[in-house]
């Protein structure tokens, strides 16, 4: 896909979910900087950068996005000439790629750990590395059943039900509302993650840190699931991620309802770092106080 047809997906939500959103803007502009031809290299610069922030500006909450974006043009800046810089944004998209692949099946081996029995899990919205823990957890005879929250208004639950129902995982769709009906059966809960900050608080789809409060109420541990390159590194002097508002049109139509009435349609909430047992990343589970490390560690430079 194109720079504009891979930003048109991820807006319209087409493209979802923090870190295919990220492998589809790295491999846009991979495959961007192959269609380009010799050029001058100020010219590759202000084009690649140009495609660039188109892309970041499809999900401002999102900060694989962003991450995986600053991480496919890293150290594009310091080429000489345009054949290597754009020999490296190629080289840096793919391995972009490929790790946020193997990054998702590495959280799944990392999730069976964390459950002592076999048990129920909950989780909410979709996420390819929650998914990727549940379904391990599966195969290790730990997963007896998945409560799998709709995720209104765009109700992304109904993605993740069929992919751990493709998976041999017996999943049960219940509405946002249902969570605390049906917690005390569950075990452990399992999150996606859109960002992370660095004092441990978890970002992602609304109605998580509702999970979160619930799940602590019942004593249920509750995990984030979350590649490196989803804590964001400007959190470390101060900066908070920007929740993103979408359209009403998501939740009503103008003839649902009067024009009088406001809709008010945030799209992520904060998790914050007391309610999070534990984040499971690529390079092991980690405690909310741990971010900090994780950002100053892999995230240099970006």
């Amino acid at each position: 896909m194109d720079i504009e047809e891979t930003a048109s997906k991820i807006e319209d939500m087409t493209i979802r979910g923090a870190g295919r959103i990220a492998r589809a803007a790295a491999a846009a502009l991979g495959e961007y900087a192959e269609s380009t031809s010799d050029m001058k290299l100020k010219e590759f610069l202000e084009s690649i950068s140009n495609a660039a922030q188109r892309l970041v500006s499809t999900r401002p909450t999102a900060i694989s996005l962003h991450n995986g974006v600053r991480i496919t043009l890293r150290g594009v800046d310091s080429r000489k000439d345009f054949k290597s810089a754009r020999a490296l944004v190629i080289s840096n998209a793919a391995a972009f790629v490929e790790h946020s692949n193997s990054a998702v099946e590495k959280v799944g081996q990392l999730a069976p750990a964390l459950m002592k029995k076999p048990g129920k899990v909950i989780t909410i919205c979709n996420s390819s590395a929650a998914v990727s823990a549940m379904v391990a957890c599966h195969k290790a005879g730990k997963v007896t059943g998945v409560y799998a929250c709709e995720t209104r208004p765009r109700r992304q639950g109904l993605i993740t039900a069929r992919e751990l129902s493709e998976a041999g995982v017996p999943v049960t769709l219940i509405v946002d509302s249902a969570m605390r009906y049906v917690m005390p059966e569950v075990s452990i809960a399992f999150v996606g993650t859109d960002t992370l900050e660095s004092d441990g608080s978890v970002i992602n789809k609304i109605g998580t840190h509702l999970l979160a409060a619930t799940a602590r109420d019942f004593k249920v541990p509750f995990y984030a699931c979350a590649e490196t390159y989803k804590f964001l590194p400007s959190s470390k002097i101060g900066r908070r991620v920007e929740i993103e508002k979408r359209s009403s049109r998501e939740i009503v139509s103008n003839a649902e309802i009067p024009g009088s009435v406001e809709i008010f349609n945030p799209v992520f909430d904060r998790v914050p770092p007391e309610l999070v047992t534990g984040i499971i990343t690529e390079v092991g589970v980690i405690k909310p106080a741990d971010a900090i490390k994780i950002i100053k560690k892999y995230l240099g430079g970006i």
